[in-house]
């Protein structure tokens, strides 16, 4: 009897040898079914050749994995860092507008206007330009430099790389190139809001701001 199955074992091999190929792609639950049943000679069921394994994830008492959903795991929000600041906006000379010009303005805006909503800030650029428009001076930054009008313009440097400062040139920008929805129209003056213009008139008032042409 122990020469027969060791008989049986040889032949099995033997065919295992040949087929190497043919059962390569086979499932392995299937190939260790054949070996099985070459070996023993009974039928084997591919099925049962392998104990039924369980999901981890399915296992009663098993912690799971954790997964990270809307940035947050858990109900805890992750922190994924502050986005970086804006790059500072570039300034550069087309043919309607000097890079200058549009420094003096911007400066001008986030001095007098930075907390102001950003139609407040549009209309502080727009008295600038009415007054280039009324014959104040011929640009922005002599304009702004006009003696007991604004204050040192040069003198004055804000920080360049935040919102703030990005906000002011593109508005400043449009505003000198002739765009932008006209906020106050043929202002020329502005109060903060608690003050007054009794010998001008009142345009409109704008967050903290009173305009007057």
């Amino acid at each position: 009897m122990q020469r027969r199955r060791s008989l049986v074992a040889l032949v099995a091999l033997a065919a295992l040898g040949t087929g190497h190929v043919a059962m390569a792609a086979m499932p392995h639950t299937t190939i260790l079914a054949a070996t099985m049943q070459s070996l023993t000679g009974a039928t084997i069921d591919p099925a049962q050749a392998m104990p039924a394994t369980t999901p981890a994830a399915a296992t009663p008492g098993a912690t799971p994995a954790a997964t990270i959903a809307d940035d947050s795991i858990d109900g805890i929000v992750l922190d994924r860092g502050a986005p970086d600041a804006p790059e500072p906006a570039a300034i550069a000379d087309t043919p309607a507008v000097r890079s200058r010009d549009v420094e003096c303005m911007a400066k001008v805006i986030v001095h007098e206007a930075g907390n102001q909503p950003y139609r407040g800030q549009m209309a502080v650029a727009q008295v600038i330009r009415a007054r280039i428009r009324a014959g104040f001076a011929d640009t922005a930054c002599a304009v702004v430099k006009q003696p007991g009008q604004f204050f040192d313009v040069d003198a004055y440097q804000p920080a360049r790389t935040g919102r703030r400062w990005n906000t002011a040139v593109e508005i400043a920008t449009d505003t000198l190139q002739g765009e932008g929805d006209e906020v106050v129209p043929g202002a020329l003056f502005f109060h903060s809001a608690g003050a007054s213009m009794p010998t001008r008139t009142r345009v409109a008032q704008i967050a903290d701001h009173t305009f007057y042409r």
